[in-house]
């Protein structure tokens, strides 16, 4: 049994969306980050940076010297490294150049467009007054993160090649409205999104964040 801390932003929706993928047993245990919920002591011994997403594994890695107790995880790319890994889908095997390049673009979702796309939405949507300077320099790295998106899904119809975990967490901070994108601009990010979109796995873990959370602005697949 997995147990998964969790809120339906974008970094949330990642593992949800795996773990429908995967068909595997969880406990969804919502931590409401609006109201400070992750500031608590009790999840933030099971997430040392005090962040969601994080997961309990009642079950660990069989070959785990330690396979009697129960593992945490924090880390939206670890976890999904982990979960993949372990059920063995969603990420080629050790060893392979296949499995690298779902790395590769794993670690280019972690290291650039969380970072950069989280920060472009809060200078548009939050930030007291427009300040010229970070809404040009944010913009900017969006149109060029989506350009870069854009062109590798002109060469294959998955970042990786085939649907992985790097899809998995790219897709849910697409969200262009928020971002100030027009897809028809990008029409292989555009046909790429609907493909996921239509997945059944992808439906129910957004619905269960609907449940949750109806309001979150990362719900809306537009």
């Amino acid at each position: 049994m997995i147990d998964l801390y969790y809120w339906p932003t974008g970094n949330g929706l990642k593992v949800g969306i795996l773990l429908e993928e995967l068909g595997q047993e969880y406990r969804l245990l919502p931590i409401n980050i609006r109201t400070g919920e992750q500031k608590q002591d009790f999840f933030q011994k099971i997430s040392a940076n005090g962040r969601i997403p994080a997961i309990v594994d009642h079950a660990a890695l069989a070959n785990s010297p330690r396979d009697a107790e129960p593992l945490s995880l924090f880390e939206s790319g670890a976890i999904l490294n982990y979960l993949a890994n372990k059920a063995g889908r969603f990420l080629p095997p050790e060893g392979t150049a296949e499995r690298q390049r779902v790395q590769e673009w794993l670690f280019w979702q972690v290291g650039h467009v969380t970072p950069y796309l989280s920060q472009w939405q809060v200078f548009r949507e939050k930030a007291p007054e427009p300040i010229p300077f970070a809404l040009d320099l944010l913009g900017a790295e969006a149109a060029r993160l989506y350009g870069v998106l854009e062109k590798r899904l002109g060469e294959v119809p998955y970042v990786a090649g085939d649907y992985s975990i790097a899809d998995i967490a790219i897709f849910p901070w697409i969200q262009p409205l928020r971002q100030g994108q027009d897809l028809a601009d990008y029409p292989n990010i555009h046909a790429w999104r609907e493909r996921i979109k239509a997945r059944p796995a992808v439906q129910r873990a957004y619905e269960k964040g609907r449940e949750v959370a109806a309001g979150e602005k990362s719900l809306v697949l537009q």
